[in-house]
């Protein structure tokens, strides 16, 4: 069985060099139409905060990595909300960090995840 590790970091390299050249026109966009980034912002920390929870299993051996991993998209999604609504200088480019940083997390801790040979 091939090691779908490789897929899923190849699909999270893609997206950061995305997040990378896109975030910033993207986040104009939501500032210009505010109503609809508001919207779209608080499901997406709705659904990170649910995603928090359920990464939250004690008994699991990755509790922690996958918590960290959790808040850091949480913390992605209210920075982004945090720069349409108010529009700070510095938010920008904290948000687009923060969510580069996240995925580079994750590329982590799937690459750390033992492959099904390993199993």
């Amino acid at each position: 069985m091939k090691d779908s590790r490789l897929v899923e970091i190849a699909l999270l390299v893609v997206i950061a060099a995305l997040v990378a050249l896109g975030a910033v026109p993207f986040l104009h966009f939501l500032a210009a139409h505010r109503p609809l980034g508001t919207l779209m912002l608080s499901v997406a920390i709705a659904a990170t905060v649910v995603m928090i929870r359920r990464a939250y299993v004690p008994s699991s051996p990755t509790v922690r990595a996958d918590v960290t991993k959790a808040v850091a998209y949480c913390v992605a999604a209210i920075l982004a909300l945090i720069t349409i609504v108010w529009a700070p200088h510095w938010a920008i480019r904290a948000c687009i960090t923060a969510i580069e940083i996240a995925i580079i997390f994750d590329i982590i801790t799937i690459a750390k995840r033992p492959g099904a040979a390993e199993e």
